[in-house]
């Protein structure tokens, strides 16, 4: 059984890379957040980090079509792989739309989300570690909750921002885009949330 453990832990490593990337994309993006300027050379960078992790999205899909024994099924392991690329593609659209929809006026959403996004990236990186251990302990559950509360706090900022937003915004085509920008963000926290219940699912069957 020995001889397939460096296969074993490639797998665990290459799903922590896509995870750095992703987390690497939430500090792009609080950044963006908090500065809000120089629109184009943060969706140049954004777009550069994306690159990078579906790249390493790519390079599990390949170990998984040469390897016969995986750690745990090969299903879950493409299903994270790819939802967590996913999330750096979500966070890399809301920097290139803003930059695209040339918004220039920062709502509260922007800034307020960053936070919520930096904790889960960290969170959810904590979570592969107890995926790689196999064992479902006081930790994960812990970790899983946080990830859940974040979620509800940005749907609590999604409902407040979009009935200030149509309240105190006139011009129809700013409300479009605004409501575009929001609705990505709270997406982006659903899928925390939903990548959080993976991982605690693929635990439960191997434990």
């Amino acid at each position: 059984m020995s001889i397939f453990l460096p296969k074993q832990i490639i797998f665990y490593d290459l799903l922590k890379k896509v995870c750095k990337d992703l987390q690497a994309m939430a500090a792009l993006y609080a950044e963006f957040a908090e500065r809000f300027n120089d629109f184009e050379n943060y969706a140049r960078r954004a777009k550069e980090i994306e690159k990078q992790a579906d790249h390493n999205a790519h390079v599990i899909i390949d170990h998984l079509n040469k390897t016969f024994i995986t750690p745990i099924d090969r299903e879950d392991i493409y299903e994270l792989a790819r939802e967590l690329d996913d999330i750096v593609d979500l966070i890399e659209n809301v920097i290139h739309n803003i930059y695209l929809y040339k918004i220039t006026k920062k709502t509260t959403a922007i800034e307020r989300f960053a936070p919520i996004i930096s904790e889960a990236a960290t969170f959810l990186y904590e979570m592969l570690d107890c995926l790689q251990k196999q064992k479902y302990t006081d930790r994960l559950i812990e970790l899983k909750i946080k990830i859940h509360e974040l979620e509800d706090r940005g749907d609590e900022i999604f409902s407040e921002t979009i009935s200030k937003l149509f309240e105190e915004e006139t011009d129809a085509v700013t409300v479009i885009k605004h409501k575009d920008i929001i609705e990505s963000l709270e997406n982006v926290t659903d899928k925390f949330q939903y990548v959080s219940d993976i991982i605690e699912g693929i635990i439960v069957k191997t434990t």
